[in-house]
């Protein structure tokens, strides 16, 4: 679908309008392809890496950061 923004701008009487409107017109197709093209991914991917991320039970953080250093260093 097609929208007509109507904004009021101070333009000098140098500047060329029809250049300006191009200008403006690209710009916000590149805002719009940007914002369309991140809006879904995110918002997914978090829910879902989120949904199975849970703390184990029947430790304590201490316990936790103990078993993580001995399995990824040796320690």
């Amino acid at each position: 679908m097609t929208r007509t923004l109507n904004i009021s701008l101070n333009v000098p009487d140098s500047y060329a309008v029809e250049d300006l409107t191009r200008q403006l017109t690209e710009y916000g197709e590149k805002l719009i392809a940007r914002r369309s093209s991140t809006a879904g991914k995110e918002s997914t991917f978090s829910s879902h890496f989120l949904k199975g991320l849970r703390m184990p039970e029947g430790k304590s953080e201490r316990e936790l950061v103990d078993e993580y250093l001995a399995e990824k260093y040796g320690v």
